[in-house]
């Protein structure tokens, strides 16, 4: 993609809530948009707040109203170049950088603030996506544990970016914007969901980035299992049915898994650290084995040498009613039981676990 000569934005105060906004550019000719678009982060294909050809020589005009405090997305279609920009009283140009493009202002701003996000957000995508390359060509399960730990920390820092982005500018459509770009991700992680919502607050514009936002948090939050666990009966490595109730008065880590789940294998190698700590803070832990065929299981319990209780369902992953009854989506998949039976917390970590377990003793 070629270099952006020129792109600047002139803002015309016309009242408190619209603005009335000449942009010219000019780029060079190997993109291939011929035209350009102002659109909301939320439109769908086609849809457009202004919009202009782009000419022969590489130049172009708009004229038309943007609301202020709003974020808005420059958009190239044909070249897939969607840029962020939220919308102030202030004169804008566009820069590349690692061949990435951002709106910047010329003087101190919300959106400059926001672009430094943005720049390391993108560079923590880069270094994700190469250390992902040839993940899926590992055979070795071990190997691709180790990189599945890895590739998960990375992960975990990348949100944790993002999160304090997101409380650095809640009560903004910026904010909004953050969550909204990720909600693809939000779906399978209920957890972060909440802490993004959490970061969100209750403030904030009225818009239909949050909308949508809350829309489908109600919605996933209405899918998590809460009340009581479902019991079952499962045999153990030695075929001897375990029923949950039997560790009713317990705190209970119920972990569900398969031996061909790589990060699954890398959970097994950290509760292999914590267990003892687990079991002296009266806990028990619990893993359901989703793996269709028993002899995968018993290897894998033997290679990775856990002491707890192991327990299969051998319908396996499609077929288990266990996972069915519990709402599993995928593997790894744990959850906290209270002595009494109730679903506690999904996902927990061990500082969770130590916090609920010793505010329920006091």
């Amino acid at each position: 993609m070629g270099r952006l000569v020129y792109f600047g934005f002139l803002f015309v105060l016309l009242g408190c809530k619209q603005e009335s906004v000449q942009i010219s550019g000019e780029i060079e000719k190997q993109w291939r948009s011929d035209s350009v678009e102002i659109t909301m982060p939320d439109a769908r294909r086609g849809e457009y707040l202004i919009a202009a050809p782009i000419r022969e020589d590489g130049t172009f005009s708009l004229a038309g109203n943007i609301p202020l405090k709003k974020v808005v997305l420059i958009n190239f279609p044909k070249d897939y170049l969607r840029i962020p920009l939220y919308t102030e009283e202030i004169r804008y140009v566009l820069v590349e950088s690692n061949e990435r493009y951002y709106a910047l202002s010329e003087g101190a701003s919300l959106q400059n603030e926001y672009v430094e996000l943005q720049k390391k957000l993108d560079e923590l995508n880069r270094d994700y996506e190469n250390s992902c390359q040839g993940y899926d060509t590992i055979t070795d399960i071990h190997r691709k544990a180790m990189l599945s730990e890895m590739l998960d920390k990375k992960f975990k820092y990348k949100n944790n970016v993002l999160l304090e982005g997101v409380r650095r500018f809640a009560g903004t459509e910026i904010a909004q914007n953050l969550v909204h770009d990720i909600l693809f991700y939000c779906e399978v992680d209920f957890e972060f969901f909440t802490r993004a919502v959490e970061a969100l607050g209750n403030g904030g514009p009225e818009s239909d980035m949050r909308e949508r936002i809350f829309e489908l948090y109600e919605k996933m939050k209405a899918k998590q299992l809460t009340g009581k666990a479902p019991e079952f009966e499962l045999p153990d490595a030695e075929g001897q049915k375990i029923r949950l109730a039997a560790f009713r008065g317990k705190y209970v880590l119920l972990d569900f898994w398969a031996s061909w789940c790589a990060p699954c294998r890398k959970k097994n190698k950290e509760l292999n650290k914590q267990y003892p700590e687990l079991r002296e803070v009266g806990l028990e832990v619990i893993s359901v084995s989703l793996d269709s065929k028993k002899e995968l299981w018993l290897q894998a319990l033997k290679e990775d040498g856990v002491s707890w209780v192991q327990l299969i369902d051998s319908d396996g992953f499609e077929n288990s009613r266990v996972r069915d009854a519990y709402k599993v989506e995928q593997v790894p998949t744990v959850y906290l039981i209270d002595p009494e039976g109730n679903i506690v917390l999904k996902n927990p970590d061990l500082e969770q676990i130590r916090k609920i377990i010793k505010e329920k003793k006091s």
